[in-house]
C-alpha cells in the first residue's frame, strides 16, 4: 500500500521553479525550505515540475495546464485554467489534476490547499482512489486508509507529527472530510486527460454503480 515516498533531498531544492508560479501558496511554500523538502516527502515534489508530466495532455474543454510538482511514480499535479490573480492569486480558483504515468488521471481538487490536504493527509492519492467511497459513506475506504497510514507509520514514526506541522504552516484541513468530493471529482469525464494522440486516460475511480 502507499506509493513510494521520496525521502530527504537537497535543502531548498525546487524553490526557484516554484516561486515562478504566481500562486501566493506556491510561493509560501517555495519560501520554506523544511516546507518543500517535508512536501516531497509526502511525495509532492516541486523539482520534478521541470520534467513535464509523463506525456503532453489537454482537457477536453482545451482550459490550459500548469504543472507545479510529480511524484515518485512519475506522475504529475497540474492546476487548471489560468492564474487570473482570483482570490489574490492563492490558487482558490484553479482545480488540481493528477496526470498518472499509468495512463489514468482526473481531477482530484478544487483548489490547490485542498490538493496539499490530500497529498499530506493521506497515505497517496492512488490509495484513497483504488477503494470505492460506496453507499457506507466512505467506512470501507477510511478503513484502508488507516491500514495503509500503519504501514508508512513502521518506517516512518513521525508521520502524524509531520502531518500536523504541514497543516498548521500551510491552514489545511483534514483529508477526511474531502474524501466524497475526490471521488465526485476524479469521476467528471470534463476532466479526463487526453493525450495529443487522442487518447483518453483511464479513471482514477470507478464509475458510479459499476
Amino acid at each position: 500500500m502507499g506509493d513510494e515516498r521520496a525521502a530527504g533531498a537537497k535543502e531548498g531544492a525546487g524553490g526557484e521553479r516554484a516561486a515562478g508560479a504566481k500562486s501566493l501558496l506556491l510561493g509560501r511554500i517555495a519560501g520554506e525550505a523544511w516546507i518543500v523538502d517535508l512536501l516531497r516527502r509526502f511525495d509532492f515534489d516541486l523539482d520534478r515540475a521541470a520534467d513535464g508530466p509523463p506525456e503532453a495532455v489537454h482537457l477536453p474543454n482545451g482550459e490550459p495546464l500548469e504543472m507545479i510538482a510529480g511524484d515518485a511514480s512519475g506522475g504529475a499535479f497540474m492546476l487548471v485554467g489560468d492564474d487570473n490573480g482570483d482570490d489574490n492569486g492563492d490558487g482558490v480558483a484553479r482545480p488540481v489534476l493528477y496526470v498518472g504515468s499509468e495512463g489514468e488521471g482526473g481531477l482530484i481538487a478544487t483548489d490547490l490547499r485542498a490538493a496539499l490536504s490530500l497529498v499530506v493527509g493521506l497515505s497517496s492519492v492512488h490509495d484513497a482512489t483504488s477503494v470505492p467511497y460506496g453507499d457506507d459513506g466512505g467506512a470501507r475506504l477510511r478503513e484502508w486508509l488507516a491500514r495503509a497510514d500503519e504501514e508508512i507509520r513502521e518506517d516512518w514514526p513521525e508521520l502524524d507529527a509531520e502531518r500536523a506541522r504541514l497543516r498548521q504552516a500551510l491552514d489545511l484541513p483534514e483529508a477526511d472530510g474531502l474524501l466524497e468530493a475526490l471521488h465526485r471529482l476524479a469521476a467528471d469525464e470534463d476532466y479526463r486527460p487526453v493525450s495529443d494522440a487522442g487518447d483518453r486516460y483511464e479513471a482514477m475511480v470507478d464509475a458510479p454503480g459499476a
